[in-house]
């Protein structure tokens, strides 16, 4: 059984990053982008800021009790041709205007500088240099040279996948990046690469075939899960994962060998997990089979909740073990 209810409850009280948190790391990245645009040294060099990542991609989820989640941020550099040699200036003029400001707790990184807040968060500032010809590129401080990327690319890729979807999508990545980190599932897949796979098996081609392949969070779900699984399964080593928006682009640096074969192994399993409970036709043992994925936190919303959202929301979701079964069937439809 689908459960609709339930999904919105998970990702509402268990999955999702509260508003108060969202707004919270606005304020923060606001007052960064301040103390920087003030600093005389760099100030004049900084030209804006865009939000990038899970933040931009709205796919930012609550991290587990006592972790930190992360965000990214662009921080828009003008060129400045006394560092055309010595391209990791900007990261390091970077790291010592925050000093300037006071944000002590800092980390130089290959392409970016975190700044880190005690037991909640760290985000990551990532110099992003327009240069005299027009040209956008971040830093590779360890090669000391420039690196093509297209934030504004992925995101527009995003909104493409979510809008086949019906806007699931971005659930159907959050759920997944929640089974990864709360209940340390397919760990050491990141979740750029794990975005990606899952973005590229929603197929415009399937609402055409199968209408309602998409028509709500459980149906999106599992259909991707199932459709991923089945292209795992036909690679029989690491494949390379290309970015989407800048196909001479490689992820492939950022998993291993070992990890493709975990995450290949635990997709597998997920892919079952999932089909079992959607086709269980008992409702109590519905439930039970998709809490054994998602935890107790997968649940019908409670009467205060339902009251203060109005008479058509619908139940909730949740947090707890999972399961190892292997055999599948169907699609879901």
């Amino acid at each position: 059984m689908q459960h609709t209810g339930h999904f919105d409850t998970l990702l509402r009280d268990t999955v999702n990053l509260p508003q108060g948190r969202l707004d919270q790391l606005s304020g923060r990245v606001d007052a960064i982008y301040g103390a920087l645009r003030a600093d005389t040294t760099l100030g004049d060099l900084v030209t804006g800021k865009t939000r990038q990542g899970s933040w931009a991609h709205r796919t930012i989820i609550k991290p587990p009790q006592d972790k930190e989640y992360d965000a990214d941020v662009l921080v828009h550099f003008s060129e400045n041709q006394d560092w055309a040699r010595t391209k990791a200036e900007y990261i390091n003029e970077l790291y010592r205007a925050l000093g300037r400001s006071g944000y002590e707790d800092r980390h130089r990184k290959t392409r970016c500088v975190r700044v880190q807040y005690a037991n909640d968060c760290h985000i990551d500032l990532v110099p992003y240099v327009t240069t005299s010809s027009g040209a956008k590129h971040i830093v590779n401080r360890s090669t000391g040279e420039w690196e093509d990327t297209n934030p504004d690319g992925f995101t527009t890729w995003m909104n493409a996948r979510d809008e086949i979807a019906g806007g699931n999508f971005r659930k159907v990545v959050r759920l997944m990046k929640f089974l990864r980190d709360h209940k340390n599932s397919f760990t050491g897949t990141r979740s750029i690469i794990l975005t990606t796979l899952l973005g590229e098996r929603v197929s415009s081609f399937a609402p055409v075939f199968e209408p309602g392949a998409y028509g709500n969070v459980p149906k999106t779900l599992v259909r991707v899960v199932e459709d991923l699984d089945s292209w795992l399964q036909g690679q029989w080593s690491k494949p390379s994962v290309s970015d989407p928006s800048s196909p001479g682009t490689s992820f492939d640096h950022r998993w291993s060998d070992e990890s493709f074969r975990y995450f290949k192994d635990r997709i597998h399993a997920h892919a079952a997990e999932m089909r079992e409970a959607f086709d269980e036709t008992d409702q109590s043992r519905s439930v039970e089979k998709w809490q054994a994925l998602f935890g107790d936190g997968f649940k019908a919303a409670s009467a205060q909740s339902s009251a203060s959202k109005g008479p058509f929301v619908v139940a909730g979701v949740g947090a707890s073990r999972m399961g190892a079964s292997t055999g599948r069937s169907g699609r879901a439809g």
